[in-house]
C-alpha cells in the first residue's frame, strides 16, 4: 500500500487514515493523531479528508470560495476535530494566545476583520514602545546639538560683526599702510638729519678748538679772595725760561666755572695768548718744571699744578675715553699736543691721533 504522508509502504487499514476525496492514505503516527485510535470511530474515518483537500474546502456562509486553515498535525483529543457536511476545521498543535484566537475566529463571520484588529494593536503597541525608547536615545543627542547650535550662533555673530567691520578694518589698514610709509619717509630724513648734525658738530667742535689753538688751562692753584691772576702768571713765567710780558703777550686772564658742580676743587685759570707759538713755547718750558703749590707761594699746599691746551667740552670728554680704553688695552701713553690727542703703545710703537669717536676703534 502506497501512502502521501512519507515513502514507507509498511501499515494496514487499522494504523492508517484514508482522504475521503483523494483516497490517498496517511500513517496516523505521521499525522501525529493520537487522539485517534487505530480501532477508532468509523464515523471519523468515512468523514475525514487530508490536509491538502480541506484547503479546497470552502467556509460556511460565505460565498469567496476562501480555503480554510490548512492542518499540520493531530495532535488534540476527538472532541478538538469537528467534522461538517460543509465545512471542517482542525486545530493546529500551538499553544499560543494568537493561535487560539485565530482558532476562534476563524469560523465566525468576523474572523478577519479582528485578525486585522488585533495585527494593528499589536503593531501599534511596539511603535509606541519603540517611539518611546527613540525619544530617550536622543535625549543626549538633542542636548548635544542643542550646545552645538549655541556655538554655532556665536560663531555667526562673530562672523556678522567682522563682515559689518570689514569696511572699517580695510580703511584702518589703508590708514596704517600710509602712515607707515610716512614713517618710513621720515626715519630716512631722520638719518640724513643725524648724519647732518653729527657733522655740524664736529666741525662746530674744530672751530672752537681751533678758537682755542692759543689758550693755556691750569689746574691746582687754590683760590683766593681779590687775587691776583697776572701777578700768579707771571710769577709762573719767572720759574721759566720764557719770560711773559702782560701787555704784548697776554689777551686775557681768567677763571672758569667747572661744569661738574659736586667737585670742590679749584677753578681753572685760562691764559689766552696773543701768539700760538708763544703759547706753545711757554708749555713746553711749564711742563719740564713739574711746578708745585707751595713753589708759588702757596706754603704747606704741596699739589701738583697742571698745565695743559684748553680744549672743548667734547675733546675733554674724548680724552677720557682715550685714557679708559688705553689702560684696559695697555698702553703706555696718552698726551696732548696742539690740541689734538695722542695715543702710543710703547716708545717704539706708531702714535695714533684720535680726533673723533670712530677713532677710538684703532686703539686695539
Amino acid at each position: 500500500m502506497k501512502f502521501a504522508c512519507c515513502k514507507s509502504t509498511t501499515g494496514g487499514a487499522t494504523d492508517s487514515l484514508t482522504c475521503t476525496k483523494c483516497k490517498l492514505n496517511y500513517h496516523i503516527q505521521c499525522l501525529q493523531a493520537s487522539g485517534i485510535k487505530k480501532d477508532g470511530k468509523l464515523e471519523i474515518r468515512k468523514h475525514w479528508i487530508c490536509p491538502e483537500c480541506t484547503l479546497t474546502v470552502p467556509r460556511r456562509g460565505n460565498n469567496d470560495n476562501t480555503p480554510v486553515r490548512g492542518v499540520s498535525n493531530l495532535s488534540r483529543s476527538e472532541e478538538d476535530i469537528s467534522v461538517d457536511n460543509n465545512n471542517v476545521t482542525l486545530r493546529r498543535g500551538g499553544s499560543s494566545s494568537m493561535n487560539m484566537m485565530l482558532d476562534f475566529t476563524c469560523g465566525t463571520e468576523h474572523g478577519e476583520s479582528s485578525i486585522i484588529e488585533l495585527i494593528r494593536s499589536v503593531v501599534s503597541s511596539e511603535i509606541s514602545i519603540l517611539k518611546d525608547d527613540f525619544k530617550k536615545s536622543m535625549i543626549p543627542l538633542q542636548e548635544e546639538l542643542k550646545s552645538i547650535r549655541e556655538e554655532f550662533l556665536g560663531m555667526k555673530e562673530c562672523f556678522e560683526f567682522i563682515n559689518s567691520n570689514f569696511d572699517n578694518f580695510n580703511k584702518r589698514i589703508e590708514n596704517c599702510e600710509k602712515d607707515v610709509q610716512k614713517l618710513n619717509k621720515q626715519f630716512s630724513e631722520l638719518g640724513e638729519i643725524r648724519s647732518s648734525i653729527a657733522t655740524l658738530k664736529e666741525e662746530n667742535n674744530v672751530r672752537e678748538q681751533w678758537a682755542r689753538r692759543s689758550n693755556v688751562e691750569i689746574y691746582g692753584i687754590p683760590e683766593r679772595k681779590n687775587e691776583n691772576l697776572l701777578s700768579i702768571l707771571q710769577n709762573i713765567s719767572e720759574k721759566t725760561k720764557c719770560k711773559l710780558n702782560p701787555n704784548t703777550d697776554i689777551d686775557f686772564v681768567t677763571r672758569v666755572a667747572s661744569k661738574n658742580k659736586d667737585v670742590k676743587k679749584p677753578k681753572p685759570i685760562i691764559v689766552k695768548f696773543l701768539c700760538r707759538w708763544k703759547k706753545d713755547d711757554f708749555l713746553s718750558q711749564i711742563r719740564k718744571l713739574n711746578l708745585k703749590c707751595n713753589d708759588l707761594g702757596f706754603s704747606g699746599n704741596s699739589n701738583s699744578v697742571y698745565f695743559n691746551d684748553h680744549l672743548t667740552s667734547f675733546n675733554k670728554g674724548l680724552l677720557q675715553s682715550v685714557k679708559k680704553i688705553a689702560k684696559e688695552k695697555k698702553y703706555q701713553f696718552v698726551w696732548i699736543k696742539n690740541c689734538s690727542i695722542m695715543v702710543r703703545r710703547s716708545s717704539t710703537s706708531a702714535v695714533l691721533h684720535i680726533g673723533r669717536e670712530s677713532d677710538l676703534k684703532k686703539i686695539v
